[in-house]
């Protein structure tokens, strides 16, 4: 084991958890987003003000992407894009099933059909080879969800769904600060989705983000997450509902608040320091347990570095080791359950043996920045002990 490492790496301050407890996430708000949120509740303009427009353009600065728009969820986001892709009713959306509904539910409320791909075990991410055969002419967009941080292999994938002229929308709901071949995660797809619940590595209380490929597509994802309201002429000189302002295309309420906004806007200095942490963190534990028997670690794809939402490992003793994790108050998880087992989903029905297999050995463990060097100790501990059992 490397010592010294996670200390020297985490950031200022991080707290140590108790022993009672070592959680896998941490939602709690900084003392700057108390301020901040305490601030804008106190102010009365709370659903909308200027720090909306302020929060997006620190996030395009921080992605590197310059057409972002906020939501008032990432569910929201995932909609918004299916419905500027032009997905509907009859269309097949390719996706992952091992995920979250918050990801593929979106697929439903825009009435098309989920194609399952597989994914590759060894690296938590979504199968190249599966997606060459699971493609149909009816695929309209694909959704390339990146696994706790662990940003998949979008180059390959992008190539191959601009031969077959589907859309790729990158879900980058928990990979915030994750890295792919020197650029922010979600550079490379037409549109990518982030998430700012209080679990994630920027945290909002709630929303979600959409980058849009350019300009227009922006602007008219901003008149739909608000009923299809242009809100330059939506008023008039009185401040009244202007009556010759039109609205050609009806959208719904999506929209990012002033409060969640600032709250956004105040964690955002933290972020790099989080990064760092936890991702020293991650290093830590991945050097540990090298020379444990029947387990080990997932494996980022070449040029990624990932965001660490948890750090997944294979094990092949995989629920009893959670189980005692678990007694023990080390809060590692499963992480999601496989969604082609809903039957609200329609979807076609396909063999995912890749996805069977990661399905029976992934574990996600605790590695955030609030995790101290005792806390890692503790964790690997843990698992050798869990291991001999």
């Amino acid at each position: 084991m490397k010592t010294g490492h996670a200390s020297s790496m985490r950031c200022a301050g991080a707290e140590t958890v108790n022993a009672e407890a070592m959680r896998l996430f941490h939602g709690a708000l900084s003392p700057a987003a108390e301020r901040a949120a305490i601030e804008v509740l106190r102010s009365g303009q709370i659903a909308s003000g200027p720090k909306v427009a302020e929060f997006e353009e620190a996030l395009a600065s921080l992605l590197k992407r310059p057409h972002v728009v906020s939501c008032n969820d990432m569910s929201s986001a995932l909609v918004l894009a299916l419905h500027l892709a032009g997905v509907g009713p009859g269309d097949e959306v390719l996706t992952q099933a091992f995920s979250c509904l918050s990801s593929n539910s979106p697929i439903a409320r825009v009435g098309a059909t989920a194609v399952w791909v597989d994914m590759d075990p060894a690296t938590a991410s979504m199968s190249v080879e599966d997606l060459r055969r699971a493609i149909t002419p009816r695929c309209k967009a694909l959704m390339l969800y990146h696994v706790a941080g662990y940003p998949g292999p979008t180059r390959e994938i992008t190539e191959l769904c601009r031969q077959h002229g589907i859309v790729v929308i990158e879900d980058c709901n928990n990979a915030m600060g994750a890295v792919q071949d020197g650029r922010p995660v979600g550079s490379l797809g037409d549109y990518a989705v982030h998430s700012f619940y209080p679990n994630r590595q920027l945290a909002a209380i709630e929303g979600g983000a959409l980058v849009c490929p350019d300009q227009e597509t922006a602007h008219r994802a901003r008149r739909l997450r608000r009923f299809g309201i242009e809100m330059t002429s939506f008023r008039d000189a009185l401040g009244e509902i202007n009556p010759d302002s039109d609205v050609p295309e009806l959208g719904w309420s999506a929209s990012f608040s002033q409060l969640n906004a600032a709250v956004g806007l105040a964690h955002m200095p933290e972020l790099a320091m989080h990064l760092r942490g936890t991702r020293a963190n991650a290093e830590l534990l991945q050097d540990s347990i090298e020379g444990l028997k029947g387990i080990r670690a997932v494996s980022a794809q070449p040029g990624a570095e990932p965001a660490y939402w948890g750090c997944l490992i294979l094990a092949e003793r995989r629920d009893e080791i959670l189980r005692r994790l678990k007694a023990e108050g080390i809060h590692a998880s499963r992480l999601h359950q496989r969604n082609d087992r809903y039957s609200g989903f329609a979807a076609s029905r396909r063999a995912l043996p890749g996805t069977d297999a990661l399905m029976n050995q992934v574990l996600a463990l605790p590695c955030g920045w609030w995790l101290g060097e005792a806390d890692m100790n503790r964790l690997v501990s843990g698992l050798s002990l869990a291991i001999k059992a």
